[in-house]
């Protein structure tokens, strides 16, 4: 979902705001002229499978939620929301879908001129993907979040076994007639030697 940030806006300053973006102006009569004003929009977001870290998963949203923008100056934005979403992971061992629930409190000051979100102050602040052309990706920012809240690695259970090494099975549901022998990589070398003789 798109939320376009003219809706906060008053119908005169969006006119202009318009006009000027149409003959490549300054930001300066942008939407975020109109200062403290608020607006809340209830969004929602479609299911997005997109990749973390090389995993792939889906993110589904449960229910409908509300956002809270308001402007602070000309340039600036902020944003706050709650959202409650499901994600469908893979089991770092076993690689089984897990479904894992995640509650998000969303919190962003964003310089909307310059694409950028403040961080803990104004002093520093970090790229976004999620503001284009005075228009806010909802998920985009929820992906965003949801990257800085979630766990690198994700078990299906705590003592999950994993799948063989050697056939792939899940180990979780059965055992497998693989050797599972780890060899001790310091006699390397003997097992070397050992399997020349054999090919003899």
């Amino acid at each position: 979902m798109k939320i376009n940030l003219y809706d906060i806006m008053s119908p005169a300053v969006a006119k202009r705001r318009l006009m000027t973006y149409a003959s490549n102006s300054e930001f300066s009569d942008s939407v975020l002229s109109v200062a403290g004003k608020e607006m809340t929009v209830q969004a929602v977001m479609e299911d997005v499978q997109t990749d973390f870290q090389g995993e792939s998963m889906v993110v589904r949203c449960r229910e409908p939620f509300d956002i809270v923008l308001r402007s602070i100056d000309q340039d600036t934005l902020r944003v706050e929301a709650d959202v409650s979403v499901t994600v469908d992971r893979s089991c770092s061992r076993c690689l089984e879908t897990v479904v894992c629930n995640e509650d998000l409190h969303i919190e962003r000051t964003i310089n909307v001129a310059k694409k950028e979100a403040y961080i803990d102050d104004a002093s520093e602040t970090d790229e976004i993907s999620y503001i284009e052309d005075c228009t806010l990706d909802v998920d985009m920012l929820i992906l965003d979040e949801l990257y800085t809240a979630i766990p690198m690695n994700i078990l299906c259970k705590e003592d999950c076994k994993g799948i063989c090494k050697v056939c792939g099975m899940n180990l979780n549901t059965g055992i497998c007639e693989c050797d599972q022998t780890v060899p001790n990589p310091r006699m390397a070398v003997f097992s070397d030697i050992f399997n020349q003789f054999k090919e003899v």
